[in-house]
């Protein structure tokens, strides 16, 4: 006991950590606004499933190191009482919380509880130190900065484990397996003399305090700021529907086009990665980075955070100052955000999603990379040669292929498909899609929904010529101007018609029109193709018969419907109706699956980088379905292209054929059976 050294180290510690801190978080001041408070209840139910219940990290993927994390995590919510504990009795010998004394029955509780995270923590580091010293996983950052905050870790429970074997010592008492850590401790203090046990006691106690303290100030100067801000990070996160990227305000005075500096970040993106921990779980599954595409999103975390800390003088300058003439004059001339990330990396997006569905502790990484393409594509008219004739023929036909628009209907010119301008009443509006309406292979796609939705005498009809392109490949590509004019088109047209659900085949469809248009009052029920006909086969509305000659299937699930809007099993109930399918799955599946390679606009742009993702994923459908081959299914038309696409350059075409789920479902059809196509 020591009350003036006690003080004296708290005082000076936590002084020093406040100092840090304001210096740390001032900049964000200075970023651009976000609320992220609203809603807080659906905020605190995240909090409590994703921060305190740790869910991505005993999820499958990585079970094993995601269990090593949750281990320390409980120590240290667990250890927070002893550490009150211990700084009182640097004060008062003998201090214990109220309830919490050794002899009183709670106090036994707990103590038995915090020896065993004690241990387990130990076992923790361990696993760790071993994973980064030894096995050397790819994803995992090898740095002096974890080893020794793994090290901090032990000294802690070490010091306490030594400290309670030195109290069971001077008082005399025996180990218990009430307090197996404190046993072990007096076990390996019981050899010394009485004195010496007692100093080594008292040592491993200004050792313990000492090494919180120093902990705590060493935190904000490295990636395991996290400790301190994931938290509230989980807390901050987007909520449904987190897939809708933000909508800029073209027309306003002080409108946003993307990220031109690091300035026109939100505080929210800067606190997103002062919470990156580095863990590398964006990249196990990262179309770009397994195919070896020039972007990590811990890269990017990492890059972005050093940068936040050269300018930080700059920006909390800016944050401070009175008027916007003096706020911008305290800026100066911060570098472009290409000077940090460069183009290559935030133009290899696909935005599929792994590694916002991965991170542990929730980071919004998409968004970041979309409002860089967005300066690029508003302001500095720098983007890839394709984007502009996908730009065009949206503008000018209302399609990224720059069909005739006078053409979306050839599909069906002979299927007497009812349009909404009749004015009949229907229940869903079919809406067909561009690659629907004017891609060769998916047209088939669209007869046999067509057929499928008459078996069922379901009651749909489609706009026909008033379908244009709802914009979503020009938004992800940075077209933000060209998005919203295709977006309040699409919502005045279908709201004219005071349409309330909405059929789709594409799930970059079904992610615009359901979470995206509400942003400009359009909403609606929205589903999928392979959601429908899963309902109406478990109504009794469908019953498909035997699609023979399949061979084994392997479903691909396409991003945006299975990550992006958790649709995974639908698409697999839909399959599994058809009596003759086989069902085998692909090692990397449902939230885990594996990209084509097409989201984010990819997938008009030439891949030149890296090796293809398409091929990729074909590779692994081909080990699936092994020697004798059999059927790639999927529900996306940009999939069924990549997947088609990587089974002719891999030379596979007569083991693998590429086909949609509705196509499956309607060779089980009674009526005239439509040929397979690959």
């Amino acid at each position: 006991m020591s009350p003036l050294l006690t003080a004296a180290m708290l005082v000076f510690a936590l002084a020093f950590f406040a100092f840090t801190m304001l210096r740390r978080l001032a900049p964000l001041l200075a970023l651009r606004r976000d609320d992220r408070i609203s809603r807080t209840g659906e905020r605190l139910a995240t909090l409590l499933r994703y921060g305190l219940g740790q869910k991505r990290l005993v999820d499958p993927e990585e079970r094993g190191p995601g269990l090593l994390h949750v281990v320390i995590f409980a120590a240290f919510l667990v250890l927070a009482l002893r550490t009150v504990t211990l700084f009182g009795m640097g004060f008062a010998e003998g201090f214990h919380l109220p309830l919490l004394a050794p002899e009183a029955p709670l106090g036994l509780v707990y103590g038995f509880v915090k020896d065993l995270v004690v241990l387990a923590a130990l076992v923790g580091v361990a696993g760790f130190l071993w994973r980064r010293l030894v096995t050397k996983p790819d994803r995992v950052t090898l740095s002096t900065e974890g080893v020794v905050i793994l090290l901090f870790i032990a000294g802690l429970m070490v010091t306490d484990l030594l400290f309670e074997g030195a109290e069971l010592l001077a008082r005399g008492a025996p180990g218990s397996a009430w307090g197996p850590a404190g046993a072990l401790g007096r076990a390996l203090l019981a050899p010394l003399a009485p004195g010496q046990a007692q100093a080594l006691g008292a040592l491993a106690f200004w050792l313990h305090l000492a090494i919180i303290l120093l902990f705590l100030n060493v935190l904000p100067f490295g990636k395991h700021f996290h400790i301190i801000t994931g938290l509230p990070n989980v807390f901050f996160a987007r909520l449904p529907p987190a897939v809708a990227l933000r909508k800029l305000e073209l027309e306003a005075e002080d409108a946003s086009f993307g990220t031109a500096t690091v300035k026109d970040l939100s505080w929210k993106e800067a606190w997103d990665v002062y919470s990156c921990t580095e863990c590398g779980r964006c990249q196990t599954h990262c179309p770009t980075y397994v195919t070896g595409k020039p972007l990590s999103h811990k890269e990017v975390n990492r890059s972005i955070r050093h940068h936040l800390g050269e300018v930080a003088p700059q920006l909390t300058a800016a944050a401070r100052a009175k008027d916007p003439a003096a706020r911008e004059a305290a800026l100066g001339a911060l570098p472009p955000i290409t000077s940090v990330i460069p183009p290559e990396t935030f133009w290899a997006c696909t935005t599929c999603g792994w590694c916002e569905t991965a991170c542990p502790v929730l980071i919004e990484n998409i968004p970041r990379l979309v409002d860089m393409r967005r300066q690029q594509v508003l302001v500095e008219s720098a983007f890839p040669d394709e984007a502009a004739r996908v730009f065009k023929g949206i503008e000018t036909q209302g399609n990224p292929w720059g069909i005739g628009s006078n053409k979306r209907t050839e599909w069906c010119e002979d299927l007497d498909v009812p349009r909404a301008a009749a004015g009949e009443p229907f229940e869903y509006l079919f809406f067909v899609g561009c690659a629907g309406a004017f891609d060769d292979r998916q047209k088939k796609v669209s007869r046999a929904i067509v057929r499928i939705l008459r078996e069922a005498k379901v009651s749909f009809a489609i706009l026909g010529e008033e379908e244009t392109c709802n914009g979503e490949a020009a938004r992800r590509l940075g077209n933000e101007y060209l998005f919203q004019l295709q977006a309040q088109a699409n919502v005045d047209t279908l709201n004219g018609y005071g349409v309330k659900k909405i059929l789709v085949q594409c799930p970059h469809c079904l992610n615009t029109i359901k979470n995206e248009l509400p942003q400009f009052g359009g909403r609606y029920e929205v589903v999928h193709h392979a959601e429908l006909i899963a309902k109406l086969v478990a109504e009794g509305k469908l019953t498909p018969g035997a699609a023979e000659g399949l061979g084994p299937v392997t479903f691909h699930d396409p991003c945006y419907l299975a990550r992006w809007n958790g649709v995974t099993e639908a698409p697999r109930e839909a399959l599994g109706a058809v009596a003759g399918v086989k069902l085998v799955e692909m090692e990397r599946n449902r939230r885990q699956g594996f990209c084509c390679g097409a989201g984010g606009g990819r997938f008009w742009l030439e891949e030149k980088l890296g090796t293809r993702v398409n091929q990729n994923r074909v590779d692994e459908a081909a080990r699936t379905l092994g020697e004798t081959g059999g059927v790639i299914a999927t529900g996306c038309p940009f999939c069924l292209t990549m997947m088609k696409d990587g089974v002719n350059e891999t030379g596979r075409e007569e083991k693998l054929k590429v086909m949609d789920v509705a196509e499956i479902v309607a060779l089980g059809l009674p009526a005239a059976r439509a040929p397979r196509e690959g």
